[in-house]
């Protein structure tokens, strides 16, 4: 069983604040161009539901990075996020194109020993992050009327955090999915179906949705 090393907080440098910034704001305004409703009904109606898919937009961003960031570092690891060339530019198209959605405009970078298990769970941690928030959302849904300002929102943000999850699950390139399968390939394939199920579901409440 791996123990992780005691280490101090999460620690970030100047230069991976400001990748955050800009791979935060890409991601944002990626899964923004999925929900079209909030354009459709005027500013005054638009403004409050946009704000908050906006956070959850990029709390699932955030959250899915700094969790690779912080079980890296428990291991000892120098991780850090950095934006890439490629990433920056298909996630930018992906705000434009209705045919291209890839949200990948970075990565955290880890330098360091790191084995196969660690590596694994290293990885495992964003997809899960966002399986967790999409639960998360979903469970609050039944307490919230359709018709509250909150109710699209909600869907909103957990529709592209199960898309996250099960995008980032692809086993091939710079993937977490690739470092999950050459781990454990039965934890890959539960959450492959985990994050593919919710997916559907939650598209499923979209369009019943009108979004």
């Amino acid at each position: 069983m791996l123990v992780p090393a005691r280490t101090s907080n999460l620690r970030f440098s100047r230069t991976e604040i400001e990748h955050l910034i800009v791979g935060t704001a890409l991601v944002t305004a990626a899964g923004l161009s999925f929900v079209r409703q909030f354009f459709q009904n005027g500013p005054a109606s638009s403004y409050l539901p946009l704000a908050i898919a906006t956070i959850i937009f990029a709390m699932g961003f955030i959250l899915h990075e700094l969790s690779h960031k912080y079980v890296a570092q428990r291991y000892g690891l120098w991780a850090e996020f950095r934006v890439n060339t490629m990433g920056v530019l298909l996630t930018a198209i992906s705000i434009v194109s209705p045919f291209i959605k890839f949200i990948a405009p970075g990565a955290v970078v880890i330098s360091g020993f790191a084995d196969r298990d660690r590596m694994g769970l290293t990885a495992l941690a964003g997809p899960l992050v966002n399986v967790i928030i999409t639960i998360a959302l979903l469970a609050a849904l039944p307490a919230i009327s359709p018709a509250s300002i909150l109710y699209l929102p909600l869907v909103a943000g957990a529709a592209i955090n199960a898309f996250l999850a099960l995008f980032n699950l692809i086993p091939f390139s710079i993937f977490d999915g690739k470092k999950i399968y050459s781990w454990n390939r039965t934890f890959w394939a539960i959450m492959v179906v985990v994050s593919l199920v919710l997916t559907v579901y939650t598209l499923s409440l979209e369009a019943s949705s009108g979004l």
